[in-house]
């Protein structure tokens, strides 16, 4: 019996391991800006069996406090 189970997080076939990863993603959104450019930005992004699921990426900036 093959069951689906929601909570796997791992899976044994290449594909699947791909999609079940997050992946750094660059984007171009259909709009353009107040001076007429295209906007961009990077995403995370990883497929959930069904859908594309999208996060925002946050670049981390180290503290220079020494």
């Amino acid at each position: 019996m093959n069951r689906y189970n929601p909570f796997q997080s791992t899976s044994f076939s290449p594909e699947r391991a791909w999609a079940d990863t997050w992946h750094l993603w660059t984007v171009m959104v259909p709009r353009r800006s107040i001076t007429g450019r295209l906007l961009w930005g990077k995403v995370w992004r990883r497929h959930d069996g069904r859908r594309w699921i999208y996060k925002k990426f946050i670049e981390y900036e180290p503290d220079d406090r020494n």
